[in-house]
């Protein structure tokens, strides 16, 4: 999965998915539109982790520090929801992306260096990470499950 323009990239790679892929590549001629379904699914999933504020394993996010509860309070941002300012601006620029070879999704122009911030952490600034993007097991079975309906629909 691509990460933001700034040249952050995580790549999940898990030989399941690699297989069923290598597989469909095989199999189906045009795979665009199960990379786009794929990738639609992504976004879905991790439009909920901010949602839930959980990582995509189910893992609940650190909690604000007491200083960043103190500021939110003061600028009059909600703060009973982590990631959450007066906009939804992250969970809200986070779009799919697809190709022939290719599915994920990625944050949008000008929240790169504060999405990774909160994806990975940052000890120097003491903000722990709450990983937002990533499958967790219920994602891959899915995924899979994406790729073999469409190759059962290409035989």
């Amino acid at each position: 999965m691509a990460g933001s323009t700034s040249g952050i990239r995580v790549d999940y790679d898990d030989s399941h998915v690699q297989a069923a892929l290598e597989k469909l590549f095989k199999t189906v001629k045009n795979t665009r539109p199960v990379m786009a379904e794929i990738a639609e699914y992504l976004h879905g999933r991790t439009r909920e982790h901010f949602d839930n504020q959980q990582d995509p394993d189910g893992n609940a996010w650190a909690p604000l520090a007491d200083s960043t509860l103190e500021r939110k309070q003061a600028q009059g941002v909600p703060i009973n929801k982590i990631l959450h300012g007066q906009t939804l601006h992250l969970r809200d620029t986070i779009f799919p992306f697809f190709g022939n070879d290719e599915a994920g999704v990625s944050t949008g122009p000008g929240t790169d260096a504060y999405a990774a911030t909160q994806m990975f952490g940052d000890e120097s600034r003491n903000i722990e990470a709450r990983p937002f993007m990533g499958l967790g097991e219920e994602d891959e079975r899915e995924v899979l499950a994406i790729i073999e309906d469409e190759l059962l629909s290409a035989l």
